[in-house]
């Protein structure tokens, strides 16, 4: 076996495990914005005083009572860079929906790179099997 692409099996390995890294995260991230999409819309779909539990951070919640209609409350949204903007449940939606189809496209490259990786590795070990059977009918 050749000690050159014994090293590009491996450096192939090493990359499609952080591809697998990333692709696990991304997944974990649509999971959470699907989750929050969910409260979105319980939240705008409630016609009075609601009550929720607003995270505080390191998993510690505090109940908070929400007393605009759905339609009426407005959410406060990051933006970007620590910059804040008021907006619908109807406009937040769709800025975590927007979220999600860039990390289901983000998914899509990375699984794409996989296959790619994939196909490289058995052309490599296709390479490996013919030269061993050359030098075993030498």
């Amino acid at each position: 076996m050749d000690q050159q692409q014994i090293i590009q099996i491996q450096m192939m390995e090493q990359e499609a495990n952080q591809l697998n890294e990333q692709l696990q995260l991304i997944e974990q991230h649509v999971k959470e914005m699907n989750e929050l999409n969910e409260s979105l819309n319980e939240i705008g779909n409630s016609d009075g005083s609601t009550e929720i539990l607003a995270n505080l951070g390191k998993r510690i919640y505090i109940p908070v009572e929400v007393k605009d209609k759905g339609k009426d409350l407005k959410l406060v949204v990051e933006v970007g860079k620590g910059n804040y903007v008021r907006k619908s449940v109807s406009e937040t939606k769709a800025v975590v929906d927007e979220q999600v189809e860039r990390l289901s496209e983000g998914k899509n490259q990375i699984m794409a790179r996989l296959e790619e990786l994939q196909n490289e590795m058995m052309k490599i070990m296709e390479m490996i099997e013919v030269g061993r059977k050359k030098e075993e009918k030498k």
